[in-house]
Formats: structure tokens, sequence, C-alpha cells
């Protein structure tokens, strides 16, 4: 009995013990699921949901760029794309079966394409199969729409230039981001998504890409796509508005034809770049489609640079474009006298090293405007052995050599102002005497971009520290600061550019503008890019990579000065022969462009002209 009463009280502690821990497991799990519905019952829900739909995002639309007048420069073309839904994974076999006799390429390597598209596009979006449907594509694939459940076209967009190669550098191109660019973004991510690569693309990418929009498709289990349940729009990027005048843009394209070179204008009003070409180049439209390793091929293997912006990147010794502002440093200095005159018998000696002048028989006595007419070399031997290197580096920087503008553009170089002290750091080196003989007439280590010529040639026209901008905000002038060089000074330097396409020895008479008003005061130049071994060799006679550039810097009108030009040509033999011609041709159609555009021939507060006299003719 005492046994059976021991052993009852230990079965009820037993039954007491496992109650209490199964009311303490209930309690547990009853607080727990109120816990889950009263406080996580947001948490849980939002992602019940995003189980059922699917975000995708929708890539924006590229914002314009349009020219100084509103014309089109880079513009969106529709772009049909073949899209396969990811559900669709497993049954592509089949589906890729049906598809083939649709396209113009039945053997489109769509497989390839899909692996590929596969490894950037994002998990929760769809496939593209294929770019830039034709239409005959697009119609097969609609009529068969039936025969091919979740395999759609969707329209996006593509880039277009209209201008194609005549402003590519300046344009740049759109391309697929790199992995690095699209690292922790995921617009960048999608397979459609195209980023600007280089020019005003890339250079106002910011505010040209736009923002991304998100579509909400419902899905199955599968993963496959049941319907939109709504949609928020993408917002198209900021159209962007640039100081080049389209048609200039595309007419010195066609000027330079066949040319390796550049040509860069200015309106010196406000410093807006009206044209800046750089020739041969490439056919960004070809970027768009999706370039070809022979086109690249091509490109990379052609001697003249297509894929070089020389007028950024470009450098080149400015030869006797330099001339005019070696002379007035001297003469703002008091070194000469504007009357004091050098005898050219066509060399110049400095110890027993002779330098030669351009012209074997020499000019005889030079003053400093006459110099710069017929571009005697002897007298800015003269003038530099007196003068030194610095005071010509002072001036030079002055002017807008040796400086980059941060135009926004990929690869601006700054070109070099040599000095004792730049010498001694390039090539441990110490400077000589030779080494200014040869910096005075734009030769040696001196170098210089079409751009920084242009601005030279602003600042020459003007007397102000000009500066070129890309984009304008539509301010008509600015106040530029005054150069420190005299007016009387300046207007030497004037009268003598003037002379160059005027007077009767001018090196460029031979491509003075005609029509009355419109004339144009410039500079002629030809810088060596070799030694020369044999003096007067028939340029036309010697390897193209061998022959001398040829230069032209020049503003107009003179009687008004409103646009400055620079257009170098690479290994173009002669400045007077083959740049000249160009710069002619190049202000007068600015000239006529702008007055057309603005309706008048001279803005309503137009620099001060300068004087003439009897040795300027027209």
């Amino acid at each position: 009995m005492r046994k059976h009463l021991v052993h009852k009280r230990f079965l009820e502690r037993r039954s007491f013990m496992l109650a209490g821990m199964q009311l303490t497991v209930s309690s547990a799990l009853l607080g727990q699921l109120f816990y889950l519905q009263s406080f996580k019952r947001e948490n849980y829900t939002t992602l019940a949901e995003d189980n059922r739909i699917n975000m995708q995002l929708i890539v924006p639309e590229r914002g314009l760029i349009i020219d100084r007048f509103g014309v089109r420069l880079a513009e969106n073309k529709p772009n049909f794309q073949l899209v396969m839904e990811r559900g669709l994974m497993k049954k592509r076999e089949t589906l890729f079966a049906a598809l083939r006799p649709l396209l113009e390429d039945p053997n489109y390597p769509l497989e390839e394409m899909l692996q590929k598209q596969i490894r950037r596009t994002p998990h929760s979006q769809n496939i593209i199969l294929k770019d830039h449907l034709s239409w005959d594509e697009v119609s097969a694939l609609e009529f068969h729409a039936p025969q091919l459940a979740g395999i759609h076209i969707e329209t996006g967009t593509m880039r277009h230039y209209p201008l194609a190669n005549k402003a590519s550098h300046l344009l740049g191109y759109v391309g697929t981001p790199a992995q690095n660019e699209a690292q922790n973004n995921r617009l960048l991510k999608m397979p459609n998504m195209k980023i600007g690569k280089n020019g005003l693309e890339q250079m106002t990418e910011q505010r040209i890409q736009g923002t991304a929009g998100i579509r909400y498709m419902e899905i199955n289990a599968r993963g496959q796509y049941l319907k939109q349940v709504r949609e928020e729009p993408s917002i198209k990027g900021e159209d962007i508005r640039c100081a080049i005048s389209g048609e200039l843009q595309a007419y010195a394209a066609e000027r330079l034809g066949e040319e390796s070179g550049s040509i860069v204008v200015m309106d010196i009003l406000n410093g807006d770049v009206l044209c800046l070409c750089s020739m041969p180049s490439y056919d960004p439209n070809r970027f768009s489609l999706g370039i070809t390793h022979n086109y690249w091929g091509e490109l990379m293997g052609n001697k003249k640079n297509p894929l070089m912006n020389k007028a950024i990147t470009g450098q080149y010794p400015p030869g006797s474009t330099f001339k005019m502002i070696v002379g007035l440093k001297a003469i703002e200095m008091g070194i000469i006298k504007p009357e004091t005159t050098f005898y050219c018998p066509g060399h110049f000696y400095l110890g027993n090293h002779r330098f030669h002048c351009w012209k074997p028989e020499g000019h005889g006595h030079m003053d400093y405007r006459e110099a710069i007419s017929q571009s005697c070399d002897v007298y800015f031997y003269n003038v530099a052995r007196k003068m030194g290197i610095e005071p010509i580096a002072a001036i030079a920087r002055e002017f807008g050599l040796g400086q980059r503008y941060d135009l926004g553009l990929m690869s601006e170089k700054a070109g070099t102002i040599p000095s004792p002290e730049w010498k001694r750091a390039a090539y441990n080196q110490p400077w000589q005497a030779g080494d200014t003989i040869n910096v005075s007439i734009g030769q040696g280590y001196v170098l210089a971009t079409p751009l920084q010529l242009a601005v030279m040639a602003a600042r020459l026209a003007t007397g102000k520290r000009v500066t070129p901008r890309l984009l304008t905000d539509g301010q008509p002038y600015r106040d530029f600061d005054e150069l420190s060089v005299s007016k009387e000074v300046l207007l030497l330097a004037q009268m003598g550019m003037i002379d160059v396409t005027s007077a009767p020895r001018g090196t460029a008479r031979a491509a003075q503008i005609q029509k009355a008003g419109y004339e144009m005061a410039g500079k002629t130049g030809t810088a060596q890019v070799r030694r020369i071994t044999i003096r007067g060799q028939d340029q036309a006679r010697i390897p193209w990579e061998q022959r001398h550039h040829a230069l032209f810097v020049a503003y107009a009108p003179y009687q008004h000065p409103r646009y400055a030009a620079a257009i170098v040509i690479e290994h173009g033999g002669g400045g007077s022969s083959t740049a000249a011609p160009i710069g002619r041709d190049i202000l007068l159609r600015t000239q006529e462009i702008m007055e057309q555009a603005e309706g008048g021939r001279f803005p309503l507060i137009p620099p001060t002209p300068p004087a003439t006299d009897g040795s300027a003719e027209g």
C-alpha cells in the first residue's frame, strides 16, 4: 500500500511538470504569434508582396544635345528589342527554334546572346535577346506572337547623331557601362542602359541621363509575368544646349576634307566655341549599333589618328603665328621701338651657328609691322637675342598658351611654353641661347593646341583675356579682364595681321576675303616637324609624315572684330598655301551664318576697330 502511494505521487509530480512544460511552450508560441501579428505584420506582408510583385527599372530617355540655334546634334531614335521573360529559361530551346525563321539572320546566336545578357542583367529583369530589330522582323514577330508566349517586343531608344563623323570628337558617343562603372548602380546594370563615353555625352552625363522609372509586374510561382500592376514613369534627361553652330561645324569638316587637322572658331565677345572640328574622324552612329572588330581595326590602323580630338589634344609648334606676341612684348618693354629695323640677308649667326630665314635671299630691312606681314624670321631672331626667354614665356601665357581651359572634354592638353626651369626638369640640361632663337619663331620646344591658338587670336583682336566655353548660359557678352599690353602696342600687332592678308607682300594676300566688310586679319605659320637638311625642298615630294605642319590664325571682320579662328593642317606643307585658304573660307562662312541667325551685321557693342594707314589695302 505504501509503495503504491509513493508511485502515485511520483506520477502526479511528473504529470505536473509535463503540463507546466506544455504551458510554457504554448505560451511562447502564442507570444511569438502575437509578436509577429502585431509588430512584424507590415514587414512580412511586404516580403510576401515582393514574392508576388516584381519591380522592373525603366531606363530613362537621354536628353538631347542641341546647338546654339536649337538644331539637334544628338537625338534618340526608336529601338525595337526582342525580349524574353526569365521564367522561360527551361523552354528556350523550343522558343529559339520558333524564333530563328522569323529573324533576318537565321543563324543569329540567340543562346550566346542569352548567356551574355544573363551575366549582366539583374535577376528581376527580362532578357534582351536582340537589339535593333528591323521593321520586317518586328512585323513577323508580331504576326506570330500567339505562338511565342513570353516573348515580346519592347520599344527602347537608340542614340543618333545627324552630323555623323562631322562632330564625333565634340559630341562623343554612348556605350555600355564598364563593370567598375556599374558596380553599385542597379540602373547601370540594365542591359539596354547606355552612358556617355566621350565628348559632350560624357561631360554632361549627370544632367542628360534622366531618372529611372519602375514597372510593378505580378508574377506566378514559376516566375512568369501575369500582368502589370502599376508604373512609375521614367523622367527624360535634361536637354543640353551648347555654343556650337551645327551648320558651321559641318562646313568645317567638309572643308577639311581628306586633310588631317583641326579648325577652331570662337565668338570673341563671350568666348563661345562655335566650331571645334577635328578630322579625320569616326561615325558615332556605328558605336550606337555596336562597333565591329573590322571597323575598330580600321580606326586604330589609320596613321591620321581618327580617334584623336586634335583640336584640344593635338600639340604643334605654332611656327610664325607666334611672332606677333614676341615682337609686341619687346616693344612693350622698350627693348625695341616700332620703327626699329633689322637687316635680313636670309640668315642669322649666333656664334658660329647659322639660323636660316624661310626666304633664302632675305627680306632686307624690316620693322615690326613689315616682319609680321612678310613673316621675316631674322627680325625675330634679333629681337629674341635682345629679350631672352623669360619675357617670351610670360607673354605667351598671357595670350593663352601653355594652359588648359577645362572645357570638360577628355584629354585636353596644356601645350608647352618652355623656360630654363622646364628644360632642366625635362631634360636635365641648361637653357641655351639657341633655344631662345628657335622659340622666337614658334619652333623648338614650344607647343600649342589649336584651341589655344584660337584663344591667342581672340586676345590679339580684343586686348582682353577671352576664355572659351562650350556650354552657353545665353550671355551675349562677358566682361573679360584687360591684358597688360597697351592698346597702342596691340594696335601694331593688329595692323601687322591686317597687312598679312591685305598688303602687297603679305604672306596670305592670295587668301584674303574679297567680300567688302567681311575682311580678316591673320597670320600664317609653317612648323617644321624635323630638321631641314635641304632648304626649299618641295613638300609634295617627301613622305607625308615628314612634311611641315601648316597653320593659320585670324579674326574677322577686322573693322569690327567678332570671330577668331585657328586652323592647323598636319603635314600640310605651308601655312600660306594650305591653311590660309581654309581660314578664309571658314571665317567668311562664320560671318554669313551668324549674320543670318542674329539678323544683323555687327553686335550692339562692337570692340573699337583698329585704325589703318596707307600700307594696308582694303
